[in-house]
């Protein structure tokens, strides 16, 4: 299965800010793994963010859940990103004046092995409309 996400520029308002996220998210994680990989790189994912005061909470590379600031967070991305090939499939979201909720099925694959998780992420936003805080709940439902 592909990634199955809709293009941001389909949507307005805040929705249209996590997709932007979801698509730079992408972009950083199948760069990471090339060579000439840079903190350039970041920038374009940096610009939706409020780095100074974003907040992570909800699982990553373990089954326990972490809380991360957004410099944790880079780091969490490099590491995953260089093992790991991401594919999501929108479910629903649901935007309200500052919080977006987005459900996906994601799809992870290392070393041959896909993890299959539903999971749903509410994107919080501060009143520049940066993004401020993400809260990430998974229900792993197989592998393949």
């Amino acid at each position: 299965m592909a990634n199955e996400m809709p293009n941001s520029e389909d949507y307005t308002g805040s929705s249209r800010k996590v997709l932007q996220y979801s698509e730079q998210f992408l972009r950083l994680i199948n760069k990471i793994k090339r060579p000439g990989f840079s903190l350039a790189d970041w920038a374009p994912l940096e610009e939706l963010v409020d780095v100074k005061n974003f907040r992570r909470l909800g699982i990553f590379l373990t089954n326990t859940v972490e809380v991360s600031n957004w410099q944790q967070y880079k780091e969490l991305i490099t590491q995953y990103g260089g093992m790991t090939s991401w594919e999501g499939t929108l479910r629903r979201m649901t935007e309200t004046p500052e919080l977006v909720f987005l459900e996906l099925e994601e799809r992870n694959t290392r070393e041959g092995v896909t993890d299959i998780a539903n999971t749903v992420t509410i994107y919080e936003f501060n009143q520049a409309g940066k993004l401020l805080k993400l809260d990430v709940y998974a229900s792993h439902v197989g592998q393949r």
